[in-house]
C-alpha cells in the first residue's frame, strides 16, 4: 500500500470538551496516597491515571508500571481563570472587537476590501483603533492590561468571567479576518474553566530512605489549585462576602498562573517548603535542561565512549589511541559478503580478541554470540547477514570535545588500540578542538552505517581540514616545544653529531643522511630539509626570514609564521603538493623538533626572571619619566589647555590621553627588554620565538606590571572622589588611578594588589559573560541556518528546496584556498 504524505500539521487549544473526553477522572481530592501507601481514589495519584509502583494495575487499561503509557485527569474550577500565555493574544483580540456589540472596529467599506484581498491580518496584529464603532456607534473605553493577567476597562477591573462573555461572543467571520480558524481554536477556551491534569508518570513521587514520600512540584502545585478550589467553592455556598471570594479567586489565578510558568514576570515565584522555586510546566519545557534539548534534541547515545585524552606525538593528526577496554566494549557492523565469509566465520569462531559480539540476519533478528550458539551462527551464515565484531585497527571514529563550537570540533580519526585507559591524539590536532591535557574529557563516537563511515573517512578526516574556513591559514600546526626545536634545528650555528642525525631522521623514517660539515658533525638545517618536499621553493617575507631553494633550506629560521599558527610553509605544502604530503611533513617535523629539544635542553627556572641593577635603574627611569608626563598633562587639563580629540569631553580627552601615557611605559620597557636580554635567557627565546607568553610578560616579571585597567579605561570607581580611602580625593596621578610600579619578581604592595585584583575581576568577570553571550547568539545563528546546503551549481538553499542564494557567498569564493596576503 502508498504511504500517505502529510499535507500540513494544525496546532491549536485544547477545548473544554475535548479535556473532558481525553480524562478518565475528575480530580477532587487534593491529597495522594492514605496511611496505608495507597493512591486515594479522586486524588492526584489516582490509579486510574497511570501507576508508577511495581504491584500495582493502572485502572483504566489494566497494564503495570512499565507498560502503562499514563492517562490525563482533569479538575473543574469553580471560577474560570485566565490562560496566563495568552493574556497579551487575548489583549490583541479585545482591543480589536467593539467592548459593546463585539464586531471587528473597521468600517465594513473597509471590511470589503479585507474581504476580497483574501488575506488575514498576519499574526494577531492589532487593528487601527477607533474611537466609535463602526456598528453601535459606542464610544470605546480605554483597555488595558496589566501583566500577567489584569486586564482593566476604563479603570475597573474585568474578571475571567467577563472576559469570558466578550471573547465567546465574537463571531466565526471576524475571527477568520483576524487570522484565526475558529474550528480549530476559540478565544474565550484560554479562559480556563477545566484544567488538565497529566499523568503521574509525568510527576512521578519519590520514596525517600526514612519511607515518607516526597512529591513532585507539578503534584505540589495541582494541591494548591484544588485546595484553594475546594475553598472558594465552599465560601461561596456559605455566601461569604464578595471580597473574601475576589480574594480566593485571584489565588486560585496565582496558582494556575505558576503552575504553568513559575517565571512569570511580575508574580512572586512559588516555593517549596524547604524555599526552592518549584519547577512548573514551563520549566519542564524550555532551556537547557527542557524536554526538548536535554531529552529530545541532546540525549544518550549508544556506540560511544569517553575518557581524559593525553597528547601522543607518535601519532599522525588522523589517528587515534584508544584503550583496549573500548574496543572490547564497542562494536562496528561488518557486512558479510561471498568474499569475506572466510573472515566473518572466524569473527564468529573467535573466542578472543577480536571477536563477534552480535549476528544479525536477513530478517533483521539480532543474535548475540554465545558458546552455545557459535557452530550454529558459523553453519547458517550467509551473504547479506552482518556482524556487530569488536573495533580493530584502522577502524573509523568520530571524535568531539565540548563545547562543539565549530565543524572542526567533531573529526573522524582512524583508530589504533593503544596500552592504558586513556585516549590519545596527535598534540598537533589540539587546536581544531581547543583542547589541552590537563585532564580533557572527549568523546568517541563509532558510525554504524556504511554511508556513515565513508562520508567520515573522506570529509571528516584532519587532513581534509587542515586549513581553516575562516582565512585559510592552518588549523592544525607546530606549537609551544616543537617552535623551539624547529628554532634549534635551523639557527646560523645548529649542528648535530653522526649519531644525533641518524636518530632524527631515522624517528622520520629516512635512512640516509646529507653531507656532513667539515668537523663531521651535521648541519641542522641540512637535516631539515631532509623532510622537505623534493623541488620545493618558499620565502616567507620577512628580514630574517626563511628561504628554501629547491627543497633545501639556505637561510633564516622555522618560526610561528612559518609553522606555527599563521603556517605559511604548512600551507604551501598542502595547497601545492598533497594533504598526505602536509601530514607527513607536520608528523616528521614534530618529532624531530621534540629530539632537538631533548638533546639541547629546555627548561625555565628563576634564574631566567632574576633582575640586575642595570634593569632596576631602567625601571624606575621609565616610571619617574611618566610621572612627569602625567603630571604635566594635568596641568594642562587643570589649566583647560588639553586640545580635545573629535567627539570627547575635556574629561574624557585627559582620561584617553593619560591612559596613552602611562600604556606607553609597557611599550618603552618591551623595547628595553627585547635589547639587552639575549636568546641564552631561555624565557626570552621561548617568549620571542612565540612558543610560550609574550616578551610583555617578562616586562612586568622583570620591571613593573604597569597600568591596570577597567573596561580599557583607567580604574575610576571607588570611594567618593578617589578609588582608595588611601589617596586624596580628586588625585588623579598614575599611582592613584591603577599604576602599579612594582614587578612581580619585587611584590606587590597592599595597594598595588587591590589595583591588580580590580584588573582582574574585570578580565574574569568580562571572559566569562563573553563566552555565555557568544555561545548563545552562536547557538541561535545556527538554528536558523540548520538546514542550508550548497547545492551543486553552487546555490544555498534550504531543505525544502527554497533559494537563499543564487552563489554561494555571493561571489562564489572558498575563502579556505584563497591566499591570505
Amino acid at each position: 500500500m502508498q504511504a500517505e504524505s502529510i499535507d500540513n500539521i494544525k496546532f491549536s487549544i485544547i477545548s473544554p470538551s475535548r479535556i473532558r473526553k481525553m480524562s478518565v477522572v475528575k480530580l477532587i481530592v487534593a491529597d495522594t496516597y492514605n496511611e496505608d501507601g495507597y493512591p486515594i481514589d479522586g486524588g492526584l495519584i489516582d490509579q486510574r491515571l497511570g501507576v508508577i509502583d511495581p504491584g500495582l494495575k493502572c485502572k483504566t487499561c489494566g497494564a503495570r508500571a512499565k507498560t502503562c503509557q499514563g492517562h490525563f485527569g482533569h479538575i473543574e474550577l469553580i471560577r474560570p481563570v485566565i490562560h496566563p500565555e495568552f493574556s497579551r493574544l487575548l489583549f490583541t483580540l479585545m482591543q480589536s472587537t467593539c467592548d459593546n456589540c463585539y464586531r471587528l472596529l473597521i468600517s465594513e467599506k473597509n471590511l470589503e476590501a479585507l474581504k476580497l484581498t483574501d488575506n488575514p491580518i498576519p499574526k494577531m496584529t492589532k487593528l487601527r483603533t477607533v474611537r466609535k464603532c463602526p456598528y453601535c456607534a459606542s464610544k470605546q473605553k480605554k483597555l488595558k492590561l496589566e501583566r500577567p493577567t489584569f486586564f482593566y476597562l476604563d479603570g475597573e477591573r474585568l474578571k475571567p468571567d467577563a472576559i469570558k462573555d466578550w471573547l465567546s461572543k465574537i463571531t466565526d467571520d471576524d475571527l477568520r479576518l483576524l487570522g484565526m480558524d475558529p474550528e480549530m481554536m476559540r478565544p474565550e477556551w484560554l479562559i480556563l474553566s477545566i484544567l488538565l491534569v497529566p499523568p503521574v508518570n509525568v510527576r512521578p513521587s519519590i520514596t525517600l530512605e526514612n519511607g515518607s514520600r516526597s512529591e513532585d512540584d507539578i503534584s505540589h502545585k495541582l494541591v494548591e489549585v484544588i485546595r484553594i478550589n475546594q475553598r472558594l467553592e465552599q465560601d461561596i455556598d456559605a455566601g461569604a462576602p464578595q471580597i473574601i471570594i475576589d480574594d480566593l479567586w485571584e489565588l486560585l489565578q496565582y496558582h494556575v498562573t505558576t503552575y504553568f510558568n513559575n517565571e512569570t514576570p511580575g508574580v512572586p515565584v512559588a516555593r517549596h517548603r524547604s524555599t526552592r522555586p518549584l519547577k512548573t510546566l514551563s520549566h519542564r519545557l524550555k532551556g537547557k535542561e527542557g524536554r526538548i534539548r536535554f531529552n529530545l534534541s541532546g540525549k544518550r547515545v549508544n556506540f560511544t565512549a569517553r575518557t581524559v585524552i593525553c597528547g601522543d606525538p607518535n601519532l599522525t593528526i588522523n589517528e587515534l589511541g584508544i584503550s583496549q577496554i573500548i574496543a572490547d566494549k564497542l562494536t562496528v557492523p561488518a557486512y558479510v559478503t561471498l568474499w569475506n565469509m572466510d573472515y566473518s566465520k572466524k569473527l564468529i569462531t573467535n573466542r578472543e580478541y577480536p571477536m563477534a559480539v552480535n549476528v544479525i540476519n536477513k530478517d533483521k533478528v539480532r543474535k548475540r554470540v554465545t558458546e552455545t550458539n557459535r557452530e550454529e551462527l558459523v553453519s547458517s551464515l550467509e551473504p547479506g547477514y552482518i556482524i556487530e565484531r569488536q573495533l580493530i585497527e584502522g577502524d573509523v571514529g568520530l571524535f568531539n570535545r565540548q563545547p562543539t563550537l565549530h565543524k572542526l570540533s567533531i573529526l573522524a580519526h582512524s583508530l589504533k588500540i593503544l596500552p592504558g585507559k586513556t585516549m590519545r591524539l596527535s598534540v598537533n590536532v589540539a587546536t581544531p578542538y581547543n583542547a589541552d591535557f590537563d585532564g580533557d574529557e572527549m568523546n568517541l563516537h563509532i558510525p554504524q552505517s556504511i554511508e556513515a563511515i565513508v562520508e567520515a573517512r573522506c570529509i571528516m578526516r584532519p587532513m581534509e581540514i587542515m586549513l581553516s574556513p575562516r582565512d585559510g591559514s592552518p588549523v592544525i600546526y607546530l606549537d609551544e616545544d616543537a617552535i623551539v626545536g624547529t628554532f634549534l634545528l635551523t639557527k646560523k650555528d645548529g649542528e648535530f653529531s653522526k649519531e644525533e642525525a641518524c636518530e632524527m631522521l631515522s624517528r622520520c623514517n629516512i635512512f640516509e643522511l646529507p653531507k656532513p660539515k667539515s668537523n663531521g658533525n651535521y648541519s641542522g638545517r641540512d637535516i631539515f630539509s631532509m623532510i622537505l618536499p623534493k623541488g620545493i621553493d618558499y620565502e616567507d617575507g620577512t628580514e630574517t626570514g626563511l628561504v628554501i631553494k629547491d627543497g633545501h633550506v639556505l637561510k633564516g629560521l622555522l618560526g610561528k609564521r612559518s609553522i606555527g599558527s599563521t603556517g605559511l610553509l604548512i600551507r604551501e605544502i598542502y595547497l601545492n603538493y598533497s594533504h598526505e604530503e602536509a601530514v607527513k611533513f607536520v608528523f616528521n617535523l614534530t618529532k624531530m623538533s621534540y629530539y632537538a629539544v631533548y638533546i639541547n635542553g629546555l627548561s625555565i627556572g628563576i634564574k631566567d626572571y632574576l633582575t640586575n641593577e642595570s634593569i632596576n635603574r631602567e625601571s624606575k627611569k621609565i616610571i619617574n619619566s611618566v610621572e612627569v608626563e602625567a603630571k604635566k598633562l594635568f596641568d594642562e587639563y587643570k589649566s583647560k589647555k588639553i586640545t580635545l580629540l573629535p567627539g570627547y569631553t575635556l574629561k574624557e580627552t585627559y582620561e584617553l590621553l593619560a591612559h596613552s601615557t602611562t600604556g606607553n611605559a609597557r611599550d618603552i620597557a618591551l623595547q628595553y627588554i627585547n635589547k639587552t636580554i639575549t636568546p641564552s635567557n631561555t624565557a626570552f627565546l621561548v617568549a620571542t620565538l612565540g612558543a610560550r607568553g609574550s616578551p610583555l610578560n617578562l616586562v612586568q616579571m622583570l620591571m613593573f606590571i604597569g597600568q591596570q585597567a577597567v573596561r580599557g579605561k583607567r580604574i575610576s570607581r571607588g570611594y567618593h572622589g578617589r578609588v582608595l580611602p588611601y589617596f586624596r580625593r580628586g588625585d588623579k596621578s598614575p599611582a592613584a588611578r591603577g599604576f602599579v610600579a612594582s614587578s612581580y619578581m619585587d611584590g606587590l604592595d597592599p595597594i598595588g594588589f587591590y589595583f591588580h585584583a580590580i584588573g582582574s575581576r574585570d578580565s574574569t568577570m568580562g571572559k566569562s559573560l563573553i563566552t555565555a553571550v557568544s555561545g548563545y547568539l552562536e547557538r541561535r545563528f545556527i538554528h536558523a541556518l540548520q538546514d542550508l546546503y550548497v547545492d551543486k551549481d553552487t546555490t544555498v538553499k534550504t531543505a525544502s528546496g527554497n533559494l537563499i542564494q543564487p552563489v554561494y557567498g555571493s561571489d562564489g569564493i572558498d575563502t579556505t584556498f584563497e591566499e591570505t596576503e
